[in-house]
């Protein structure tokens, strides 16, 4: 797997938000630096459509409010795992409204999962082995090291094969 961009200007940013605006489906996921700062931030926005993955840093200055209009169209699913915590960061740092939410690991609990951990659910249906090392990593480090980027991308290319896995699942209860 090579490395997914990582747009660190507002107009880079702006144009992946546009392109965005295409998809009627994106994951979404974030990396906080909540372990090593009293003033936690967001570090890292993850982005996945059926096609890419792309990580945005928000760390490099860059104004994100193009974002906003794409997250908040409740047209567009966003898929999350264990949302709660990223909408909060989000709303918080960004001032980003998010509509349209599909929670996998809602989805889990729903289904009677006993573990709903992203790495347990993508082990249990795909056989997937998430390395979570960097879960708690100092997200706010610049240069981020390859390997925190990879683990990054981990967190949302998985995501929406799992959607239609466990979408089929709940219809069928």
């Amino acid at each position: 797997m090579s490395l997914p961009p990582i747009l660190t200007s507002t107009e880079e940013i702006a144009a992946f938000a546009a392109e965005l605006e295409t998809y009627p489906v994106i994951a979404v996921d974030l990396e906080a630096d909540s372990m090593h700062n009293y003033q936690e931030k967001v570090c890292l926005l993850q982005f996945s459509t059926p096609d890419t993955t792309v990580l945005i840093d928000p760390l490099a200055g860059a104004d994100l409010k193009s974002l906003r209009p794409v997250l908040a169209n409740p047209k567009i699913r966003k898929i999350f795992h264990a949302a709660d915590y990223d909408i909060r960061c989000l709303a918080r740092d960004f001032d980003i409204e998010i509509n349209g939410l599909f929670d996998t690991m809602i989805s889990s609990q729903f289904l009677g999962e006993a573990r709903f951990g992203l790495a347990d659910v993508l082990r249990k249906y795909y056989s997937v082995e998430l390395d979570k090392q960097y879960q708690r990593a100092d997200w706010s480090r610049r240069p981020l090291p390859e390997a925190m980027i990879r683990y990054a991308a981990e967190d949302t290319s998985h995501l929406h094969e799992l959607v239609e896995n466990l979408e089929a699942q709940l219809i069928d209860k």
